[in-house]
């Protein structure tokens, strides 16, 4: 069976890169960007979760694809378009299931990895507000990054892979 690995955490927690080290570490695997999903302007909801939808479903579809790497996150509006997008592909008979890891740090080092992302203060101010302690009501595995670099965050997300048998 298929498995969509879902990335989740706050802003610049380190989903993005720690998604690239996966996609060069395992073979039969694609990357879903979401942020590529949602370059837009001006946004559109519906269009966002066609093209994460439809890349998804693509990945899916083909037969040397065993794994669909999707950082993305939950807060705000994101869940709910996330939900379309897994009931469509449900809907459509797609086979697969899906391993949800949360990456976490301490707030300092979120705040550290959004500077260094070059984001303005108000935007990281925004994002730990929004999003740092977002994830804290979900029981799905989860990953302390704070002194870890995103290769290792990688390694460690393969080794619980290995647990579950996905591999």
């Amino acid at each position: 069976m298929k498995t969509i690995l879902l990335l989740l955490g706050p802003n610049g927690i380190g989903k993005s890169t720690t998604a690239k080290h996966l996609l060069e570490k395992l073979p039969n695997t694609a990357l879903v960007d979401s942020d590529w999903c949602r370059a837009m302007n001006p946004y559109d909801m519906d269009t966002v979760t066609n093209n994460i939808y439809s890349l998804t479903s693509n990945y899916l579809h083909c037969t040397a694809v065993k794994i669909v790497i999707l950082p993305y996150g939950f807060h705000g509006d994101r869940k709910k378009r996330y939900d379309a997008v897994v009931n469509k592909l449900h809907e459509d008979g797609m086979d697969f299931t899906v391993f949800p890891v949360i990456l976490m740090c301490s707030l300092e080092e979120n705040i550290l990895r959004a500077q260094n992302d070059m984001r303005d203060k108000e935007r990281v101010q925004r994002g730990i507000e929004n999003t740092f302690h977002f994830y804290d009501k979900y029981d799905y595995p989860k990953i302390d990054t704070t002194d870890i670099n995103a290769e290792q965050v990688a390694e460690r997300i393969l080794s619980l892979l290995k647990e579950r048998n996905s591999l």
